[in-house]
């Protein structure tokens, strides 16, 4: 029974380091993705960006979330506005789950 749960342990560890993916939970809920922003929406209260991130070659997953006044935007060093950041870009998101819904803290663009 314990080699089996290594076996998984060992499965996810291997799934989570090969992906673009680093989902990783800590307290509170909170994930980080890194992805191709598909969407935002700047004209909704709150906007809302969204995220496309490759899970395997045939594989994704969609995340969207709300950027508040507590969103941190930065491209590298510098901080930016929501409205600078384009379709097709990468960014990394990291975001927490909250009962409210899905609140973006920071949004991370190369420079």
């Amino acid at each position: 029974m314990k080699s089996v749960v290594w076996v998984i342990i060992w499965a996810l560890s291997l799934f989570s380091c090969l992906s673009g993916v680093s989902a990783e939970a800590r307290s509170g809920g909170t994930y980080k993705v890194q992805g191709t922003v598909i969407a935002i929406t700047l004209t909704q209260n709150p906007p809302l960006i969204v995220v496309k991130t490759p899970l395997g070659p045939k594989n994704h997953m969609t995340v969207g979330a709300a950027v508040t006044a507590h969103t941190k935007i930065v491209r590298g060093n510098k901080r930016i506005a929501l409205s600078t950041i384009r379709e097709g870009e990468v960014v990394w998101l990291t975001y927490v789950k909250a009962p409210g819904g899905v609140l973006a803290e920071v949004i991370r663009l190369p420079a």
